[in-house]
């Protein structure tokens, strides 16, 4: 293996690592000596390659997201059809597929944000360029064919989120490992967690957002 090669090999190591532990603990339990030693490199090295903890978190929850957004993207992409609810619908419906898969990681980031992590922070600022504007956009095209109803697009957004989206994250997040609930709430939670029940609510949601949920 060239120096080149095994710079490349240390680096994705320490990245690894570094997702591995974020999963564990969140990015506020991220200690750089502890990911550098279980990834066998030395901590000169960690500064070697990405100068500070701030930076390789940033990286971190970039090589996370990315993956995320590219298959967003590509739903998007795939479901050009004249009919935009139904693009919007395949993209949502991804999107719930994703935030079941990476709950955990994204209800770390959301709380480390909210405890002061300036990296977490600066990620979810950048999120309304990103897959935020991609809905936002296919709502507005829905609503200009006349197959939503004629509300600002981020308040319809904000509706379909808090339906959809909003329980899963929460059950399949924070409240996973909660157990000081009574059975009744953890019911319900299982309610909040279950996939096919969260595309039963998105399809009462866009039900309810459509011209066929407005009163004539």
């Amino acid at each position: 293996m060239s120096p080149t090669e095994k710079q490349g090999d240390t680096r994705q190591r320490l990245l690894r690592q570094g997702l591995d532990s974020v999963r564990r603990t969140g990015l506020r339990g991220l200690v750089v000596r502890e990911v550098a030693a279980a990834a066998g490199v030395n901590p000169g090295s960690f500064v070697y390659h990405f100068g500070s903890r701030e930076r390789f978190i940033s990286e971190l929850v970039e090589l996370w997201y990315a993956p995320i957004y590219r298959q967003l993207r590509q739903t998007a992409s795939l479901n050009r059809s004249d009919d935009a609810l139904e693009a919007l619908r395949a993209v949502l419906e991804q999107l719930l597929q994703l935030a079941a898969e990476h709950a955990g990681f994204a209800g770390h980031l959301v709380a480390d944000a909210l405890a002061g992590e300036r990296a977490a922070q600066a990620f979810l600022l950048r999120l309304p360029s990103r897959h935020v504007r991609l809905l936002l956009v296919l709502i507005s095209r829905a609503r200009r064919q006349g197959r939503l109803a004629d509300a600002p697009a981020p308040q319809l957004l904000c509706f379909l989120v808090s339906a959809m989206g909003l329980p899963l994250l929460l059950a399949r997040g924070p409240l996973a490992s909660s157990d000081w609930l009574p059975p009744s709430i953890r019911q319900l939670q299982a309610w909040m967690a279950d996939i096919p029940a969260a595309r039963q609510r998105l399809a009462w949601a866009l039900a309810g957002i459509g011209r066929m949920g407005e009163k004539s």
